[in-house]
């Protein structure tokens, strides 16, 4: 008993009093990096850096602050560390390095993303064909919110190898749409009912001018081009006002929208 009692003595003596205080430090350093983090983003928030840009500045210092931490834990719980574990812990490291050549590669393209700005915080974007907001970009991923409400995180490395296209670039956007009518219809009327309704949307820019013209001729109906500027935000609420409002302003002017069909003509001819 003696001898159990005099290891337990030199160990609490020799290494106990440094892992209880590799713990005290540990817990305080955590404190400290959360109330470091908190103050940085309400800094950052009275600034005029983006949103986007503020994420990613805050996880380089969450990042950098915690391998400080590490460091400082694993320096009290080995003080005396021989040239044999800090070359065991390069080995380590280096090892670690080699397994995470991805994660390397993320966050050296969110870097690319900060500094190139192809999009910032709240543009809506499609990455590789997938559309949503972007709500964030972080170290190694950037996250998108899609307009069902589901959160997609993407890795940096593949948002900059994707294809992107930010609609949220421009104030304006145009609108897009073709109406098929009737042969029956009187084209004149129909240009001018369509001409009515983009001028009377508060949506429809005037500069530049709408185009509304017929661009075929289809095979059960006159297409037309239905083509308006819009702002950006308002692109997808004035997209379903114009497709109601045409379909009603059609019909109030007895404008017939054809449907498909067949034309069968049978020939009598004598055997």
């Amino acid at each position: 008993m003696d001898k159990i009692t005099d290891k337990i003595i030199n160990f609490l003596e020799s290494t106990g009093l440094n892992i209880l205080l590799a713990l005290v430090i540990l817990f305080l350093g955590l404190v400290i990096i959360k109330t470091v983090l908190r103050i940085t983003k309400a800094s950052l928030q009275r600034t005029a850096v983006e949103g986007a840009t503020a994420s990613f500045i805050v996880s380089i210092i969450d990042l950098a602050l915690k391998l400080l931490l590490l460091f400082m834990v694993i320096s009290i719980l080995f003080p005396n560390a021989s040239a044999g574990l800090i070359a065991a812990l390069g080995t380590a490291g280096l090892a670690i390095g080699l397994a995470l050549q991805g994660s390397l590669s993320n966050f050296a393209n969110g870097i690319i993303i900060i500094f190139t700005k192809p999009f910032k915080e709240g543009d809506y974007v499609s990455i590789g064909g997938i559309e949503g907001s972007i709500r964030s970009i972080e170290i190694l991923t950037t996250e998108l919110l899609t307009p069902d409400n589901k959160k997609i995180v993407m890795n940096n490395t593949k948002v900059i190898s994707s294809e992107i296209i930010n609609y949220s670039a421009r104030p304006t956007r145009r609108l897009d749409l073709r109406f098929r009518v009737s042969y029956q219809s009187d084209m004149k009327k129909v240009l001018q009912v369509l001409k009515e309704v983009a001028s009377s949307h508060p949506n429809v820019l005037a500069s530049p001018s709408p185009l509304i013209r017929m661009s075929e001729h289809g095979e059960d109906g006159m297409i037309f081009n239905f083509r308006v500027w819009v702002p950006s935000g308002e692109y997808w609420s004035t997209y379903y006002d114009m497709i109601e409002q045409v379909y009603f302003a059609f019909e109030n002017n007895g404008i017939k929208i054809p449907y498909k069909q067949m034309d069968v003509h049978v020939a009598n001819k004598e055997v």
